[in-house]
């Protein structure tokens, strides 16, 4: 059984982003089994709480964050673990601290979003910020690999269930969230929502609050974090005004209050990707400065509004005037963040997991197993169960077919699956199945992302395409996860299909 350490810290000055993201990349690796620990600093009863509740388990460090001694403490963990993976999350995860995590011989991932240390010596450097390019990290080691930009967002499933974004309900849902999207007429009085991270030691919220003195109509939730030392003094604030203002500390129900919002007053951290997930118009306050940048790349998407202090009430008061632009504001925010970054980090940190070899007459009967398995016939283009003479000639025929690629996934025992692909020239087509005990456990998207990395290695293809019916809602997903994009629609055998496509440019990205 895998195991994987994430090491990350929140606090009042800190906030809580750091850890939240290192536990939505955590939910794909319990999904498969793997058994997860978080190393912290002084966890809050909320930090704890939300880690058991995933089935995390929580370590707390001794040594000072980012010292020698912490070094020591988590590389120690990790060995005593076996730990098939270390993730450190916070800038005092410095070039000392990975190079000694590599010089152990532990496998790395770093979450970076300014390029704060001198040197990188990580596996993985994933950067989920707008924008970001390879540039920005001239000193690494020639084996680092980047995983950039917003499709690697680390999204928690609490918000993926609440919007669920396979391609053929994202496409029919770029109508607006909030606004005319949900009948806004005279008798419509606009929801804001206001969340400015888990701790905002400054407090801000305080000054947004004021604004809201000069703006009638106008009903809003204000979202504190576990780690914000302000309730009481915040709650005195809203019983002066004249708009009903609801305060909500660490709620559960998160993504249903975002989504009644018609807009939002946000940080430019975590929080503006939920909301952007969400399709939540923003206006984007900058609290610290790493998070400037991102601010700014969001409004020139059209997904945002970089505001301040200052110019906030003539911001907000022009955007709650105009549902027209916030309905384009929402649609923008949908196409940056589609849920399944913390998928695709797991993919690229579990791809040599999976052992790819060429099947052989001895599989005939196990692959015709999995063909006839009643699931797979009922999403397949033809669902009449495969006769085994015929079976036997199309497979012998298949083996010996230089245009085919027919290969068993093996991880551990029994195998787990078969893929094949079917070559033309420079593209392929790709079919799958896995055993039905292995189904549900992220191991489809593995198996898709690893046959096709091993197929771009091995020959002159360009583009991969996949053939699905409309409703098979679980291997749309599954590609989706291996980076395959809508392709539009065909037919196969008289049934509607759907095509999704995987070119080499965006696989070896």
């Amino acid at each position: 059984m895998s195991q994987l350490l994430l090491r990350a810290d929140a606090g009042p000055q800190i906030g809580m982003g750091h850890v939240m993201r290192c536990l939505a990349l955590a939910e794909p690796w319990l999904q498969v089994g793997s058994v997860v620990t978080l190393l912290t600093t002084a966890p809050a009863p909320a930090l704890r709480a939300r880690a058991e509740s995933l089935g995390v388990s929580l370590r707390e460090l001794s040594a000072a964050p980012g010292s020698p001694g912490d070094a020591a403490e988590t590389i120690a963990l990790a060995q005593s673990l076996r730990a098939s993976w270390l993730v450190l999350d916070g800038y005092h995860f410095d070039a000392d601290f990975q190079r000694a995590v590599k010089t152990a011989g532990l496998r790395l991932l770093v979450f970076d979003d300014t390029a704060h240390a001198a040197h990188y010596s990580a596996d993985f450097i994933l950067n989920q910020n707008l924008g970001v390019t390879a540039a920005l990290y001239p000193h690494r080691d020639p084996t680092t690999r980047i995983l950039l930009g917003p499709r690697f967002v680390q999204m928690r499933s609490e918000f993926t269930r609440a919007a669920p974004q396979t391609s053929t309900t994202r496409l029919s849902s770029l109508a607006p969230t909030g606004g005319e999207g949900r009948g806004e007429g005279a008798s419509h009085i606009p929801r804001l929502l206001i969340t400015l991270g888990g701790s905002d030691p400054d407090n801000v919220t305080a000054q947004v609050l004021s604004v809201l003195h000069t703006i009638p109509n106008l009903a809003a939730d204000v979202i504190l974090g576990p780690a914000n030392p302000h309730a009481d003094a915040l709650r005195a604030a809203i019983s002066h005004l004249p708009s009903p203002i609801s305060i909500q500390i660490n709620p559960p129900n998160l993504p249903a209050l975002m989504s009644r919002a018609d807009l939002a007053i946000c940080a430019g951290g975590t929080t503006a990707w939920e909301l952007s997930f969400l399709g939540i118009p923003m206006l984007v306050l900058v609290l610290a400065e790493n998070q400037r940048t991102n601010a700014e790349r969001l409004a020139q998407t059209g997904a945002a509004i970089h505001t301040s202090l200052p110019s906030l009430a003539a911001d907000l008061r022009a955007l709650l005037a105009d549902a027209q632009r916030r309905a384009e504001m929402s649609a923008r925010a949908r196409t940056l963040v589609d849920g399944l970054g913390p998928f695709r980090a797991w993919l690229r940190m579990n791809e040599d997991s999976l052992h790819l070899r060429p099947a052989t007459a001895d599989d005939c009967r196990r692959v015709w197993e999995w063909a006839n398995d009643p699931a797979v016939r009922a999403v397949s283009f033809t669902s009449e169960s495969i006769p085994w003479e015929q079976h036997v000639t199309w497979f012998t025929r298949k083996l010996a077919d230089a245009n085919t690629r027919l290969w068993i996934a093996e991880r551990g025992a029994p195998p787990l699956g078969q893929v094949r692909f079917d070559l033309d020239g420079t593209t392929a087509t790709i079919s799958v199945s896995l055993d039905a005990t292995r189904r549900g456990k992220n191991l489809g998207a593995l198996l898709i992302w690893s046959a096709c990395q091993q197929l771009l290695r091995e020959s002159a293809v360009e583009t991969i395409h996949a053939l699905i019916k409309p409703d098979n809602t679980a291997s749309i997903r599954a590609f989706e996860k291996a980076w395959f994009e809508p392709a539009g629609q065909t037919e196969v055998k008289g049934c509607a299909a759907l095509r999704f496509e995987l070119k080499r440019s965006a696989a070896e990205a």
